[in-house]
């Protein structure tokens, strides 16, 4: 088409100065969007099974359009099954006239930039729009079932009224057994917590982890510029639990990565206090929403999501969009996750 918008790639590092464009566009668009924003290039930029890929679409020079997406090369029981992550994107020029081109040029260039040996794209919504439905199907993504959470933060009482008796009762003795909730004041502590996060991924959730460097970048990069904190759950100096949490703007908490330790310390419900240090964190400091970031396929037992739900938050089935670039590997990376998953502890 004529009026066709202009899509201009990075990879890595975004160029000097496009930044602040972006982060504005997201901000004059409402959704001050963390994962569509530049501090995932930032926060990926030097580990090295990650990659990033920014699409930004203009009609002239006018930004109408954002796609983040995270390039992860991983590998499950040793097949390779490298994956494009779009978290939480596109973002789109409100009252945008041509929203559908816009995206439809976006989701274009996505799947001719993707490296070739990708396995699949999955977008995590945070929204959905059933006009753009059809952009999607015609570019051969597919619609999945996925749950969310999403806590909206009125006040502490409000917010106290709907969580479980049980786990109100558990957030109380927690803290009058001694534990503490702080936010991660050294690379020492985040080092602790990252420990607590490999035992986490490699015993019970059997999912690939970001290296060190990822957590280390939160810390230095994100948390020193107010886009995210690290919390953690302290008995005496030890840590033992902690919750990572990226913010969108003023407007939302996100429970990203979060760990307690598994057989210690259970009279202070580390995991439990994990959960309420990011919706505490959020109440204080004058946030709307707590997204509790996934509780699964509605059609499968997911005790993480019976344990989200005792927070209270209302339960959403944004989905997910899944184009698959190679369909051997696709299959065979399901059945390893599914290998490990039936001998997890």
């Amino acid at each position: 088409m004529e009026n066709d918008p202009v899509i201009r790639i990075s990879r890595g590092k975004i160029p000097q100065g496009q930044e602040y464009i972006q982060d504005d566009f997201l901000d004059e668009n409402g959704s001050e969007n963390f994962f569509q924003s530049s501090s995932i290039p930032s926060l990926y930029g030097d580990i090295g099974k990650y990659d990033t890929l920014v699409l930004t679409a203009f009609s002239g020079e006018r930004l109408c359009g954002v796609l983040v997406a995270v390039h992860i090369r991983e590998r499950i029981k040793g097949i390779s099954y490298p994956r494009l992550l779009v978290q939480s994107g596109p973002v789109i020029e409100d009252n945008q006239p041509s929203r559908l081109q816009v995206l439809d040029s976006l989701l274009g260039t996505l799947k001719k930039e993707i490296p070739r040996d990708t396995v699949f794209i999955e977008i995590r919504n945070n929204l959905i729009c059933e006009q753009e439905c059809e952009i999607f199907m015609s570019h051969g993504f597919s619609w999945h079932d996925h749950l969310n959470g999403i806590l909206n933060i009125q006040s502490r009482e409000r917010v106290m009224n709907r969580i479980a008796p049980a786990k109100q009762r558990q957030i109380r003795r927690g803290i009058e057994n001694g534990a503490s909730l702080v936010q991660a004041s050294s690379i020492t502590e985040v080092k602790e917590f990252y420990h607590l996060l490999e035992e986490l991924y490699t015993v019970t959730v059997k999912k690939p982890l970001p290296p060190y460097s990822f957590f280390r970048n939160f810390y230095q990069n994100i948390q020193s510029s107010g886009k995210g904190v690290i919390l953690l759950v302290k008995a005496g100096e030890k840590v033992i639990a902690g919750i990572v949490c990226p913010f969108s703007g003023n407007h939302t908490v996100y429970e990203w990565y979060i760990a307690s330790t598994r057989t210690s310390h259970k009279h202070m419900y580390p995991g439990v206090l994990a959960t309420w240090a990011g919706i505490e964190y959020a109440i204080d400091h004058g946030f709307k929403y707590f997204d509790f970031m996934g509780m699964g396929n509605p059609a499968q037992p997911y005790g993480v999501r019976n344990f989200k739900k005792q927070f209270g938050g209302e339960v959403i089935n944004f989905g997910r969009w899944r184009y698959v670039n190679n369909k051997t590997l696709y299959n065979l990376s399901l059945l390893g996750y599914k290998f490990m998953k039936r001998f997890a502890k």
